[in-house]
Parts: structure tokens; C-alpha cells; sequence
């Protein structure tokens, strides 16, 4: 009898799963985390309930190899490929378990009670991803127009430089808080080509209003193409996006891009990531009545701002634990302006913490950049070459709303609903006053998941 009843835990192991599962898994989320052992799992039942077996069986595999002492994961897999009916793969990991030396005599009996009591299952596969996200989010900013730390600016006559007090008619501004509001949609098809490849394609908006009705509101259109293959110990994923921003009160631009992704799997604990891409914006401006030449002039004044952008990067993951994570990351971008003023090398550091909670994800993250400017803004100074040195930081907790608010769980049954509590503080110190500006960033967001797949 105690034999029979570990059979059926072990057959019932990926029911418990769910049981910690707050949220409907996307095959993307697993594409950025693919050795995250309780995420892993959970997607795999997930998977399991809706038909996708070859899904299934894909990642349980993945995780055998990653986490070769885990004998649960090897029973639950044993336990799928017999309900396949998967002779060769059933009985290759029959012998090779039962060859292992720190297979259990425990074990041993559990595999053949599973042998003798296998259950056919549908093998009609769901090949299509789709689903919707629906999003709204409030930022409070302190420093909505980037008045300097000094609140004075450098100015220079041609010869030499000054520093005059920061503009009185922005007084009211700077001296205020403003809060931007943010609705937007975002749609995400996905393919699966096979076990170890698919592709993506997101099509997104967003709107963005502010209180005092600032330069910075603007609605943005974007769109984004994926693909992605696994093989041996590697996850390449090769993409490209293009977004297009309409602001109210400031020039409108489009930006279109290229890059590829590659997470290498060292073992369980390590896996390195490393990214190269390319991004080219292009500006054009509203036409206003200035005089008969205005729009001409306004046109050309947009156009100044056209910029190309190279960068690299590289992220080692350690993982403390399944719900323990630190990172570090190099960063590398040459951003090429029409200005050359605006032309600039970049390079810094940066440092991740993340931890699951019982509420949510919590994430703390510091990333440190020095930006070298190629050449003089002469209004500004003629004495010094510009250099930035800036600090950002961020603490953020996400997580399904049913973590925060047991009580909720009757109406978000589904686990579609989403929120984010964030803080972001951004300090640049220059060697030009001007440019040295200190902001803070708050927001709260919440966001709904509509799965087509259900």
C-alpha cells in the first residue's frame, strides 16, 4: 500500500506544481529564464493540461540535464514519455536509470510500478501562442524639465565660459512634482516550429499623458519580429523591432533595429548572456506657422537629431538558488549623432539582485555608465571636453495581484493580474554643470493577461 501511494505522488507531482504557480506562463518568460527550476517545472504541467506534449517533454528534458540529481523530474518525465507510448526514449531511460548506482532500490520500485500503470493521453498538439496584455501605470517624477543640481547653467561667449542661474520662467516647473500616466496594449503571436525552435511577433501601443501637460506626452507604435533556437547548451535569439513616437510638443522619430541574443548554459548554477545590436532613429518635426519659411526650418531642426546606435553587452547569472539570483553585466554602446556634440562612447557596469517572495519578484539593481563626448558644445563651454559619469538605481516588486490581495482570488481566477511597484533614481555628475541632473522616478502599474490559448 505505501508503495502505491509514492506511485500516485509521483504521478500527481506536477498537480502540486500548480499550487505554487501564480500566473499563466508564456513561453517568452521561459526564453528568459531557462534554467529557473520552479518556473520550469510549472510550465511544463502547464504545457501538459493543454495538450502540448512535445512541449512538455522538451523542457523536462532540459532540466534533467541541468539538474541531474533530481529524481522527481526524471520520474515525472519517465511518466509522460509512457503515456506517449515512447518506446525507444521510455526504455533508453529506463536502463539508464536503472544503471545509475545512486538509482535507489526506493526508485527502482517506482519505475516499474509506473511501467505497469501507464495511461495513453491526447497527442493533439497546440502549435500557436497568443495573447493580449492590457496595461496602466502612474510614474511621479521630481524633476519633470532636468533642472541642474547647482540650478545653474554653463554658458560660453566663444572665448570663455560662465554660469548663469537657471531660468526663472521654469521656476514653477522645476520647483514641482509631475505625474505621467501610461495606457497601453501589447500583442504577442508566437509559433512553435518544433522542440527546440520558435518565433515571435508583438505588436504594441501606448499612450502617455501628463498632468501639467509637458513636452513629454507622445503615443508610441511598436512592433517586433523573433526567433528562437536551442541547441546543446545554447539559446540564440535573433530579432528585429521597429517603433514609431508621436510627441505632442517635441519632434516625432521612428526607430528601427537588429539584434541577436545568446544565453549559454554552463551548468545549473552559471549561464552567461550576451548581446550585439544596432539601432538607427530618424527625427521629423510637426510643421508650425512660424512665418513662410517655418516649416522648412522646424523640419531641418528635427532631422539634426537623427542618431545611430552600436552596442554589446555580456551578463553573467549566478543563481544562488531556484529563487535566488545576482548578475553582473558589461556594457558597451557608441551612440552617433548628426551633432557631434552629441556623439558619445559608453561604457559601465551593472549589478542585479533578484529574489522570489511570497508577494512578488523583488529586484534591486545599480548600473554605473561614463559617457565620453566626441566633440565640444561651444555654446555651452569651449574650455572642456564633456564627460558624464551617471548612477541609476532601481528597486521594483512584481508579482500577480492575488499575492498582495488573497482576497481577490475569486475574481482573478485565471492568476491574469498583474502588478508593479518601482523606484528609479537617475544621478549624472559632469564636468560641465549643465548637464549635471539628479531625478527620481516612482510607479505603480497594473497590467491584465488575456490568454487566447485557453
Amino acid at each position: 500500500m505505501k508503495m502505491y501511494l509514492k506511485v500516485l505522488l509521483i504521478l500527481l507531482f506536477s498537480f502540486f506544481l500548480t499550487k505554487t504557480v501564480y500566473s499563466k506562463i508564456t513561453y517568452k518568460e521561459i526564453l528568459d529564464n531557462p534554467i529557473d527550476l520552479e518556473l520550469n517545472l510549472n510550465y511544463a504541467k502547464q504545457q501538459e493540461q493543454a495538450g502540448n506534449v512535445k512541449s512538455t517533454i522538451a523542457t523536462l528534458e532540459r532540466l534533467s540535464m541541468l539538474y541531474p540529481k533530481n529524481t522527481d523530474i526524471k520520474l515525472y518525465l519517465l511518466s509522460i514519455l509512457l503515456k506517449m507510448d515512447s518506446d525507444v526514449k521510455v526504455n533508453f531511460m529506463v536502463k539508464t536509470m536503472l544503471e545509475d548506482p545512486n538509482t535507489t532500490d526506493e526508485t527502482k520500485n517506482l519505475i516499474a510500478d509506473l511501467l505497469t500503470n501507464k495511461e495513453p493521453i491526447d497527442k493533439k498538439e497546440k502549435k500557436w501562442i497568443a495573447y493580449l496584455d492590457l496595461s496602466y501605470s502612474q510614474t511621479e517624477e521630481d524633476n519633470i524639465s532636468g533642472r541642474t543640481k547647482s540650478g545653474r547653467l554653463f554658458k560660453s561667449n566663444g572665448t570663455s565660459d560662465s554660469q548663469v542661474p537657471y531660468p526663472a520662467n521654469d521656476s514653477r516647473i522645476t520647483l514641482e512634482y509631475d505625474k505621467t500616466h501610461s495606457q497601453g496594449s501589447s500583442l504577442t503571436l508566437g509559433r512553435i516550429l518544433n522542440e527546440s525552435s520558435s518565433i515571435f511577433m508583438n505588436l504594441g501601443s501606448n499612450f502617455n499623458t501628463q498632468n501639467k501637460k509637458q513636452k513629454g506626452e507622445n503615443d508610441t507604435h511598436s512592433g517586433s519580429l523573433s526567433y528562437f533556437k536551442a541547441f546543446k547548451n545554447h539559446y540564440v535569439s535573433p530579432y528585429i523591432y521597429y517603433n514609431k513616437l508621436n510627441y505632442r510638443q517635441q519632434e516625432d522619430y521612428q526607430s528601427k533595429g537588429i539584434g541577436v541574443n545568446n544565453t549559454y548554459l554552463f551548468n545549473d548554477k552559471f549561464n552567461l548572456n550576451y548581446a550585439i545590436s544596432y539601432s538607427d532613429t530618424k527625427y521629423h518635426s510637426k510643421p508650425r506657422p512660424f512665418n513662410s519659411l517655418g516649416d522648412q526650418i522646424f523640419a531641418n531642426a528635427g532631422r539634426m537629431n537623427n542618431n545611430e546606435v552600436y552596442a554589446l553587452s555580456a551578463r553573467l547569472n549566478y543563481n544562488l538558488s531556484n529563487k535566488t539570483q545576482i548578475s553582473s553585466k558589461l556594457i558597451y554602446s557608441n551612440l552617433g549623432h548628426e551633432k557631434k556634440y552629441d556623439s558619445y562612447n559608453s561604457g559601465g557596469l551593472n549589478l542585479t539582485f533578484a529574489r522570489i517572495l511570497p508577494m512578488g519578484t523583488f529586484t534591486a539593481s545599480a548600473t554605473h555608465l561614463t559617457n565620453i563626448y566626441d566633440a565640444k558644445k561651444t555654446s555651452v563651454s569651449v574650455m572642456r571636453d564633456r564627460k558624464d559619469r551617471s548612477l541609476v538605481t532601481n528597486l521594483s516588486l512584481r508579482g500577480d495581484i492575488n499575492q498582495i490581495f488573497p482576497f481577490l482570488r475569486n475574481i482573478n481566477q485565471d492568476n491574469n493580474f498583474f502588478y508593479t511597484l518601482s523606484f528609479r533614481e537617475s544621478n549624472v555628475n559632469s564636468n560641465i554643470g549643465s548637464y549635471e541632473i539628479k531625478r527620481s522616478f516612482k510607479t505603480i502599474g497594473i497590467s491584465k493577461r488575456i490568454n487566447f490559448n485557453d
